[in-house]
């Protein structure tokens, strides 16, 4: 291997993780990333990443492709990039971001392994689901089996993992299956139509936090789908940050641990046994754990991973929202008590704000 490079498997290191030790180095170059026939390129200049290129494009949505790809490995090179800033966001927004697709995408690829399968309908001629919003109508009715998923998404004119998320929905219900060969014949698909909101169950009454209020509009048509709500982190309007009337994230001050006040009595929420609630709870925690692990080093990695599985236990056995937040301060306590600089615990506690943010 030549001086500057650094390979391997996206399988044993999740790309994001390794871009953010890159980041952190300070370096400029280039990754290639690559899953069998399928590339990418992802600029770094002075450890910001500035540009990503694939077959279908440039900048931050090319860099998101890359969230499909699990089983790719990548290859980063130290060069002067000569390549054009399509990429603004800051790292931490960009990597989180890229993680929380990946995520989704393991999810998905338990019913659509590839976006190489043919999705075909199983209804029969005339039948209509009732169960279904009309976007997935509308995918339901060109999933004759003839497109890809990837042509689907070409199609009807979204993005794949989008079409992806309303598959596994599809499938789950039954109402498609994937398929490895080409069948059926093209379907005809209409442009899409503006379409009414579908009322959503609030995630804070799905959790027991809050009583229902009617109809929710969704951030994005996106979270219509299953498997949105099902990936959905915690009710963040209940957990909005880290209020100062309850326990705040420890704070380094001269190495030492700021004052902690108190935690003020509150109603303890209802315990959660729905299995989807359990899901999206222990879905957030891996969220968090993998924030903790973007900023703190190598050697933290191990204790993040410990209090993760304590939270999972606890959100099994019916300890609900609170246990999620009590693994961001369990984290932010750990890396105080392990020595960690004021630095790094401010930008960890910054991390993990953010992710109960309403934003």
């Amino acid at each position: 291997m030549s001086q500057g490079v650094i390979q391997g498997s996206m399988r044993e290191a999740p790309l994001p993780d390794i871009i953010q030790l890159v980041s952190q180095g300070g370096k400029s170059g280039c990754f290639h990333v690559q899953q069998e026939a399928s590339k990418a390129r992802i600029y770094l200049k002075d450890g910001r990443i500035i540009h990503a290129v694939t077959h279908s494009g440039e900048g931050f949505e090319a860099l998101m492709e890359v969230a499909l790809w699990i089983e790719g490995s990548y290859r980063f090179e130290e060069v002067v990039p000569d390549v054009p800033n399509t990429i603004t966001k800051p790292n931490a927004s960009i990597l989180m971001e890229l993680g929380r697709r990946m995520d989704e995408w393991r999810v998905i690829s338990q019913k659509v392994p590839s976006v190489d399968l043919y999705p075909a309908s199983t209804l029969l001629p005339g039948e209509t689901p009732h169960d279904v919003n009309p976007r997935e109508a509308r995918l339901l009715a060109a999933a004759t089996g003839y497109y890809t998923v990837a042509e689907l998404a070409e199609l009807t004119q979204k993005p794949v993992l989008t079409v992806a998320k309303d598959l596994y929905g599809l499938v789950m219900a039954g109402h498609v299956v994937m398929k490895g060969l080409r069948s059926g014949k093209p379907a005809k698909v209409d442009p899409p139509a503006s379409e009414p909101v579908r009322e959503l169950i609030p995630v804070s009454t799905l959790l027991g936090t809050a009583p229902a209020s009617g109809p929710v509009i969704p951030e994005s048509r996106e979270d219509e789908t299953a498997i949105v709500r099902l990936q959905a982190p915690p009710p963040v309007r209940q957990m909005q940050g880290f209020p100062e009337s309850e326990e705040p994230l420890p704070e380094t001050v001269g190495g030492g641990v700021a004052g902690v006040a108190p935690p003020v009595a509150a109603p303890k929420p209802a315990p959660v046994d729905d299995p989807q609630r359990m899901v999206k709870l222990m879905n957030f925690t891996q969220r968090i754990a993998q924030a903790a692990k973007m900023v703190l080093p190598e050697a933290q990695h191990e204790m993040v991973n410990r209090l993760q599985a304590k939270a999972t236990q606890q959100i099994i056995s019916g300890d609900g929202p609170e246990a999620v937040k009590g693994l961001a301060l369990a984290i932010s306590r750990g890396a105080v008590d392990a020595g960690c600089d004021a630095d790094m615990v401010r930008t960890l506690n910054t991390h993990l704000k953010a992710l109960f943010s309403t934003k």
